[in-house]
């Protein structure tokens, strides 16, 4: 089983991951008082804010570089800050193009100035010195769930590698809430920041990131599965064309993907883009009315499932229908 992912992590060991993540002078030197760490199995940032300039007080860390741009990025969030004082206090898992001119695309929780209610919303940056979001909220914003530091919160960040469309979301109850418009970002490659930015003084920023996955866009990238049954007299020993190919999300059975094999028994199964992924899946093989096997469960870390044994034990009725 091959893993897709560009990124993935869930910070379980002792020490950040340093060939994934990075903290360069300019996230130190803004506030030297927070500091990053891993914590009991998560990345923490906190710490006592002393901003030393007012705009951009960033404290955090950011990725390595990736040449994709068809991408998903996705995070676990928990946000643990009060919000007192005037100014802005600010919570960010950011993706980004990382050079000059640095575009990029971010979803907040937190506010922006004075004694603004802390919401989700979204900002980016799309042409030069034009930060759309700094100033004033972009509408959908979402209230906050006052349960922010309470439980965690499932951020998405979607962007079109083709057509460069860019849709921020918060998830909720299972659903995909919009947070901030779609808008347009160019990328010609991208990375993670993981972030704070406060230029509030004396406020203990406390944060915790987890579960963090950078994917290809699943609307885009197909998962290939091949079927092989062995050969006998210089034919597959069972048919292998036409037959239908499903991958079923494992617990609920939702289907994710289905198609079917061309003569070389290789399939090309377009998955869903409203499913986070990594998830647990089954992919079964039919040949439209019999069922003739299906994998073990197995974890795809982004949607690129590999080669699996096509025993299947234990198969239910609902998955045979």
């Amino acid at each position: 089983m091959l893993s897709g992912a560009l990124l993935k992590d869930s910070f379980d060991r002792p020490q950040l991951d340093t060939n994934l993540w990075s903290r360069p002078q300019w996230l130190v030197e803004n506030h030297k008082t927070i500091g990053v760490k891993i914590e009991d199995g998560h990345l923490l940032i906190s710490g006592l804010s002393r901003p030393k300039g007012g705009s951009h007080q960033y404290a955090g860390i950011l990725s390595k570089y990736f040449r994709d741009t068809d991408v998903v990025l996705a995070a676990e969030v928990q946000v643990q800050s009060p919000f007192e004082g005037s100014g802005r206090i600010q919570h960010m898992v950011h993706l980004c193009s990382g050079d000059y001119p640095d575009f990029f695309t971010e979803i907040i929780f937190g506010k922006i100035a004075g004694a603004d209610t802390p919401r989700w919303y979204s900002a980016y940056v799309a042409r030069i010195w034009e930060y759309s979001g700094f100033g004033t909220y972009l509408e959908p914003t979402q209230p906050a769930t006052e349960r922010e530091n309470a439980r965690w919160h499932t951020v998405v960040l979607t962007h079109d590698g083709t057509t460069s469309k860019t849709q921020n979301y918060l998830v909720a109850d299972g659903k995909w809430l919009p947070i901030g418009p779609e808008h347009t970002v160019r990328f010609n490659h991208t990375h993670v920041e993981l972030k704070v930015d406060v230029n509030v003084p004396n406020v203990p920023i406390r944060t915790i990131m987890d579960n963090v996955r950078l994917y290809p866009n699943p609307a885009h990238n197909p998962v290939t599965i091949v079927v092989y049954t062995g050969v006998s007299g210089g034919k597959p020993k069972t048919p292998i064309h036409n037959q239908r190919i499903r991958i079923l999300e494992e617990g609920s059975k939702q289907l994710l993907g289905d198609a079917l094999t061309d003569e070389g028994g290789e399939a090309r199964v377009s998955l869903r883009a409203d499913v986070l992924y990594p998830v647990a899946a089954r992919i079964t093989v039919s040949d439209g009315t019999t069922l003739i096997g299906c994998s073990l469960p197995g974890r795809s870390e982004d949607h690129s499932l590999g080669r699996h044994n096509a025993d299947c034990p234990g198969q239910d009725s609902a998955e045979r229908r």
